[in-house]
């Protein structure tokens, strides 16, 4: 609960004094009472001829679809503000919090507004003479579309060196609302990294250090989005944090050239295994790429691929052990078929074959967010990859003002 604000003006002094002379002109034994109690009479005079203080308040009395970023306004010019108090309707323990000025002429709410709601502003002033004024308004606030956001990773989470955050919104945000939006969006981090923001396309944005994460780096992301505007309607409706830690440094480096993968751990290599690549017209994507995800069990189609299933390149089955190096389809996975050219030619349909064992045991060692390096195929991913975040130089990926074009898809996404 935030408290009111309530002036504590001081009018008990002014009163004290004009009561000790009024004591002083009725005291029968007091000389020249007369003369002294013209005084007081002056001043009662004057006061009864001052107009009581004027107050003003923004959102006018009665205003209706208020924009939830309106801030609150009460203001007196020819007086002190003594009390302001702005709550929800039939609510007195939710109150808007506000800043007075260092006179007490002016009140400015700080905060947003929640949606659709009924609020009420009660003010008292006082002039200097003593008189008071008071006004009680109320407006209501609009009721618009909500905002939501998909998070990546989640609150809690542990991940790799190369993971970014990845926003993802219900709703396409317009380029002039872009910055502002990204304004709302605080990552702080122990120790301290330098990061930017990224629009990929208007219903995402990501950010990403400047290098690599350190392992256990911890970072939060505050999202101050109650009262955002995000264009066409649609406001954000609440503030909300994530926290995760940044894990172990795993890097792994996939050679479509000589058609290896080197497993490393805290820059010590683990492993050295035989692989087959994607074949030349169905290229694997190379470039820095992050683990997006895993999953055990993958329900492979080429017809999802435009290759009809039966044709002679296309296929419908389980496939397991599926560590996916992008979002659309790329994966390391189990390949007991092509067991036969792994370590010397590439036969795939875009994937990365490895054998049963070898793809468990990069399944088990792998978490999302591993910087996984993909040599010598000819297909540079991009962001409609979901692997747009380490191909673009840190000196352009800072574009938190708005989107640029997006990249165009790619000619044949992820297969078996």
């Amino acid at each position: 609960m935030h408290r009111p604000f309530v002036h504590r003006p001081l009018t008990s002094i002014v009163v004290a004094a004009v009561g000790s002379v009024v004591l002083v002109a009725c005291s029968p034994t007091a000389p020249k009472a007369t003369g002294v109690a013209v005084q007081p009479g002056a001043a009662t005079a004057a006061t009864a001829a001052a107009p009581p203080p004027d107050i003003t308040v923004s959102p006018a009395d009665g205003a209706r679809d208020v924009r939830l970023d309106t801030p609150v306004s009460v203001r007196s010019d020819t007086g002190i503000l003594d009390a302001v108090v702005v709550h929800p309707s039939g609510d007195t323990e939710s109150f808007l919090r506000g800043q007075l000025d260092a006179g007490a002429h002016t009140w400015t709410s700080v905060g947003a507004l929640d949606a659709g709601t009924d609020y009420v502003v009660d003010v008292t002033a006082h002039g200097t003479g003593g008189d008071q004024s008071s006004a009680s308004t109320r407006f209501t606030t609009l009721t618009p579309k909500r905002l939501t956001t998909d998070a990546q990773p989640s609150d809690g989470e542990t991940v790799g060196i190369a993971m970014p955050i990845a926003l993802t919104f219900n709703v396409p945000v317009p380029a002039d609302k872009q910055a502002a939006l990204a304004a709302r969006l605080q990552v702080t981090t122990n120790p301290p990294v330098e990061g930017a923001w990224h629009w990929f396309a208007p219903t995402e944005v990501h950010f990403r250090p400047k290098d690599y994460w350190q392992p256990g780096t911890k970072v939060t992301l505050n999202a101050h989005l109650r009262g955002a505007d995000a264009g066409n309607d649609v406001w954000g409706q609440g503030d909300w944090t994530l926290s995760f830690t940044i894990g172990d440094k795993h890097v792994s480096t996939i050679d479509a050239g000589s058609h290896t993968m080197t497993v490393t751990a805290a820059d010590k290599t683990l492993y050295t295994w035989p692989i087959s690549a994607g074949r030349p017209r169905n290229p694997t994507i190379q470039g820095n790429l992050v683990v997006w995800y895993k999953q055990q069990n993958v329900l492979m189609d080429s017809q999802t691929i435009g290759i009809p299933r039966n044709s002679p390149d296309g296929y419908y089955e389980h496939v397991y052990w599926d560590t996916a190096i992008s979002t659309d389809g790329f994966f390391v996975h189990s390949a007991p078929w092509s067991e036969w050219a792994q370590g010397s030619q590439n036969v795939s349909h875009g994937c990365v074959n490895l054998s049963p064992s070898r793809a468990t045991t990069f399944f088990n060692f792998s978490q999302k967010g591993d910087l996984v390096i993909v040599k010598n195929t000819g297909h540079t991913a991009d962001a409609s990859d979901g692997e747009g975040d380490w191909q673009i130089a840190f000196e352009q990926y800072a574009n938190s003002g708005g989107t640029v074009a997006p990249a165009a898809a790619p000619a044949q996404p992820g297969g078996l």
